[in-house]
């Protein structure tokens, strides 16, 4: 069966009376199969000769992409996937997708692969085929040559690898920043993440990431880079605020050195890499663009129909295949970066011993020809009589026109996408596609009511930027879509959290004033937009910094102070929000001490009376060289001028001075701090 989990499979019947086409060894895995939906016909085409060398008739849906593995292909379609036989061309059965996402088609040794990155599911195609959830939403997913798929898991940042033959996802080794807009590549066959907050390029090395290459250039978050590099060159395509620029990064140099070309203001799909050549569509002016590795433009050829949403592809031949919607027209870019019209209206090749029927425009009826659809084995039936009066045909049906004032309106991790009816042209609209492509290469579609006129998307990173497209579709097919300005979801704001690792700094030693230095990191800001913090400093003054460090200079030694570091931010309409406090102290130094003891005796001025000796006094802890005036004092009446000092650079000083008697009295001496404050001896009883 197609897909064990797929359910609706139903086996169809093989095309009746389809000549015996071309040997599948001949195109195996070389060319592209394209369905024209406007003829109701699979092509294959050959990349080599630019000719259409197969087909076989389809019905299968508008838009449909063909994709192929050794021996069979699929149409993948947005409501149905058909298989068919490559050999025989025989339709093998139908199968209904997962969801009507359109999907990323990945053609590669083991797949097949149609990756639903919305609803996070990888289909194989392939044998073994398989249904594999990918956790959620991811972005636009990358292969290496062995036929691994990785793939980002959008925001959560894991990094994700599908092996060629598992079922399951093989693991989730390497994270990147979860808030930080990015996107995968593959360089030199090695997976790689480009991150778009630092512009720094870094390689999956085993179970992380790479420290990165510094791209020297700055990227806008919406850029998308190519699925992998040309030539050790890695496009990206960056649609910066005044015009879009291509730049080429070389990153096996470094620092690595970059190309800029200007492309101008304009619409722009891929960029897309295979051998030295990097190509791209300017959907405003329909035009296909190469370039070498260096810059130089190859070539540029147009494309016919400039409403619909060309898809670029590289075949398993190394050469890209542009096909606009309807699968009427494909480019062909060979490697060296020349590009080929293919008529896709023309007959296909018929093979070897094959017969084929074809109604040209010489089998046309005749007027009076009443043969009905399916009669064209018998002769026209001819009218007789006088001519009818002839009326004007009425005006047949066609698609539907582009839908009025589409909008979208940001959420979290969401986005509502409102329009207005579309123009039917004759014929009921059935449904509307919304699709969407973020800046990290997260794409989507999905298919809602004819009815409808609002649609929410869920999934979506906060911080990255969508642009949506709206199409109608009836009976005829899809028109044309019509697309809002970029919206970037994002989550509530709230105020910030606390300024992180906030320390204030200083040297004990320092006295007796010494400087204080603040440092912090940016906290999580929940949605706003950093304007300055907020410092607090207990007896000191407020400040306002832009900064994460504040220095508070010449801070008295002995004063206890607490800081505080808010974030101060601003809301998307305005509004300043105060964030949750962040503190850090500085504590005072110890206080000065004075010790007194009885010191030795002496005769000066009291030798006469009992017990005369000096008061042994010990200062520490007082300021380094600085004067203190010693005071001492008495329980009794006493009275003495004291002495000024001044201390060492250890700020201690020993004193023997105060000579004094009265045995039984209790004696002290302080010394006043600058401050005002007193600092008091222990009591002695003489």
């Amino acid at each position: 069966m197609l897909l064990g989990v797929v359910c609706g499979a139903v086996v169809v019947a093989v095309v009746a009376g389809v000549a015996p086409p071309l040997s599948a060894a001949r195109f195996a895995n070389t060319g592209h199969w394209m369905y024209n939906s406007v003829l109701g016909t699979v092509f294959h085409v050959d990349g080599a000769t630019a000719n259409l060398d197969t087909r076989f008739p389809m019905d299968a849906e508008v838009g449909s992409q063909v994709l192929q593995s050794d021996t069979s292909g699929w149409v993948v379609g947005q409501h149905r996937i058909t298989g068919f036989d490559k050999a025989s061309l025989a339709q093998r059965h139908s199968a209904t997708p997962p969801s009507d996402e359109i999907p990323v088609g990945i053609e590669v040794v083991g797949g097949p692969y149609a990756v639903y990155a919305n609803t996070g599911r990888i289909i194989r195609l392939g044998d073994p085929a398989a249904s594999i959830s990918t956790g959620g939403a991811i972005g636009r997913p990358v292969v290496t040559q062995d036929g691994t798929v990785w793939f980002h898991r959008t925001g959560k940042g894991e990094i994700c690898a599908l092996a060629k033959d598992a079922v399951d996802v093989s693991g989730c080794p390497v994270t990147a920043p979860a808030d930080h807009a990015g996107a995968l590549t593959v360089v030199g066959d090695r997976p790689a993440f480009l991150d778009l907050f630092t512009s720094r390029l870094h390689t999956v090395e085993g179970d992380a990431l790479g420290e990165g290459v510094d791209l020297g250039v700055l990227l806008s978050p919406d850029s998308r880079p190519a699925t992998r590099d040309a030539d050790g060159k890695l496009a990206i395509l960056d649609p910066g605020p005044a015009q879009t620029s291509l730049v080429l990064v070389d990153t096996r140099t470094t620092p690595a050195k970059s190309v800029t070309v200007a492309l101008g203001t304009g619409d722009y799909d891929g960029p897309v890499s295979t051998g030295e050549v990097v190509a791209l569509v300017d959907r405003q002016k329909g035009t296909v663009l190469t370039y070498d590795a260096d810059g130089k433009r190859k070539d540029e050829k147009p494309l016919k129909d400039k409403t619909g949403q060309p898809r670029l592809s590289v075949g398993e031949d190394k050469r890209v295949y542009v096909e606009d919607t309807n699968g009427t027209q494909v480019l062909v870019v060979d490697e060296d970066g020349s590009v080929t019209n293919v008529d896709v209206t023309r007959k296909a090749a018929t093979p070897t011993g094959a017969t084929t029927t074809t109604t040209t425009s010489d089998q046309s009826a005749q007027p009076g020809d009443t043969r009905q659809p399916g009669d064209e084995g018998r002769q026209p039936e001819r009218t007789t009589g006088l001519p009818l009066p002839q009326t004007p045909p009425p005006v047949p049906p066609s698609r539907p026109g582009a839908p009025a004032g589409v909008d979208a309106r940001p959420g979290d991790g969401s986005a509502t996408v409102t329009w207005g009816a579309a123009p039917d042209n004759r014929a009921p609209i059935t449904s509307y596609v919304v699709s969407w492509q973020g800046s990290n290469g997260q794409t989507g579609s999905v298919a809602v009511g004819g009815g409808a006129s609002a649609y929410q998307v869920n999934g979506l990173t906060n911080g990255v930027s969508y642009t949506f497209t709206v199409a109608a579709t009836n009976q005829m097919g899809t028109g044309p879509g019509a697309s809002t300005g970029p919206v970037t979801p994002s989550a509530p704001v709230s105020p910030a959290a606390a300024p992180v690792g906030l320390r204030a700094d200083y040297d004990v030693d320092d006295r007796p004033t010494r400087d204080v230095t603040l440092t912090w990191q940016q906290p999580a800001l929940n949605g706003g937009t950093l304007v300055h913090y907020v410092v607090t400093a207990t007896g000191l003054d407020t400040r306002q910094v832009t900064g994460t460090q504040v220095v508070y200079p010449q801070v008295r030694a002995s004063q206890a102070i607490t800081f505080t570091v808010s974030a101060v931010t601003r809301t998307p309409d305005g509004q300043l929000l105060t964030g949750a406090p962040a503190s850090a102290t500085h504590e005072a130094a110890p206080l000065p001490q004075l010790t007194l003891s009885k010191g030795a005796p002496t005769e000066d001025t009291c030798g006469e009376e009992p017990d005369c000796a000096w008061m042994h006094i010990v200062m520490t802890g007082f300021d380094p060289n600085t004067r203190y005036h010693v005071q001492p004092y008495s329980n009794s009446p006493y009275s003495n001028p004291g002495h000024t000092t001044t201390t060492e650079p250890d700020g201690s000083k020993v004193l023997d001075k105060f000579a004094y008697t009265g045995p039984g009295e209790t004696v002290w001496v302080e010394v006043v701090l600058p401050d005002g404050t007193p600092i008091r001896s222990n009591q002695v009883v003489w």
